[in-house]
């Protein structure tokens, strides 16, 4: 049972609720399920301020399982894409951090629930599509397929890489949509209490390049921008003239914000001069939202 107390995302977690068929209602005003409620309300408390992880009650995984479905509930009810975003963050640093001592067997079972074809051989190995697409937001180029061992479709991975990748399926399922009529009171209540860390952005996009328009939108939403799309959007809105405060401001929306960490690498990019990336450059990275007819760029090749 501890299996499903510390995994609620998985197919027999998933079961479980089937076959129970519980009401929104019930979930919100059920006596019985008090104490999930009372942890969905922890676990968004923690996913918006960005705190450590509260250790799983391994006595009661019902619990464990119907607090992350209230959490995920409100989220969808919120109809807000930072908090939807700061959830997924949550939940997939979550699951690395519970994941540490997982037995190999688990972490195969894992993978089977997410749909991820993974195997275990000498090393992990990944169908190389499931890789593809749960590696595109990791920032080393460690991960790009150029640069990794493949063998008959399958790519090679470290038992921490084969998690990392996994923690990327967690993000992805908790960012699935699910269908939530109007949230009832209790929930609302709890929505109502969560302190989500926007700041205001002064500037606006006077001047921006549609790229980066769309870069800034993303983040705004609350979305986790590679590290490619971080530097682009930094390097362009210090080269408009945008000061190192207010440019650290819009990346307070990242999920994973760290202030010291964001400082320092927007601090550099200024200090160093960096220029923004040319339109080859934002093009080859996958960051073009399409033609703007933009001629006259500044040039970083």
């Amino acid at each position: 049972m501890s299996f499903l107390a510390k995994y609620p995302f998985s197919e027999e977690a998933k079961k479980l609720v089937e076959r129970e068929g519980l009401s929104i209602e019930e979930l919100a005003y059920d006596p019985l399920l008090s104490k999930a409620r009372r942890m969905a309300k922890e676990r968004l408390e923690r996913a918006v301020s960005r705190s450590s992880f509260y250790q799983p009650d391994l006595l009661d995984p019902a619990s464990e399982i119907y607090s992350l479905i209230i959490a995920r509930i409100i989220v969808e009810g919120s109809k807000d894409e930072m908090l939807r975003n700061l959830l997924a963050e949550y939940e997939s640093k979550r699951f690395m951090h519970l994941s540490k001592e997982e037995s190999n067997e688990n972490l195969l079972r894992i993978a089977s629930d997410l749909n991820v074809k993974m195997e275990l051989k000498e090393e992990f190995r990944v169908w190389i599509l499931d890789y593809i697409r749960l590696s595109k937001r990791l920032k080393d180029s460690k991960w790009r397929a150029v640069n990794r061992r493949i063998e008959g479709g399958y790519v090679l991975l470290s038992r921490d890489e084969a998690r990392r990748l996994l923690a990327e399926a967690v993000r992805e399922r908790i960012l699935s949509k699910i269908d939530v009529p109007e949230l009832p009171s209790p929930f609302l209540e709890i929505l109502k209490g969560l302190k989500i860390p926007r700041k205001a952005v002064k500037r606006g996009k006077k001047g921006l390049l549609p790229c980066v328009e769309s870069l800034l939108d993303s983040i705004m939403r609350g979305e986790n921008l590679p590290h490619v799309a971080r530097f682009a959007l930094a390097s362009h809105l210090l080269a408009a003239g945008w000061s190192t405060e207010e440019v650290l401001d819009v990346f307070r929306h990242s999920p994973d914000f760290k202030e010291k960490v964001a400082r320092y690498q927007i601090e550099q990019i200024a200090k160093k001069g960096y220029r923004p990336p040319s339109c080859r450059k934002m093009t080859s990275w996958g960051l073009c939202p399409g033609e703007c007819r933009v001629r006259k760029v500044a040039k970083a090749d």
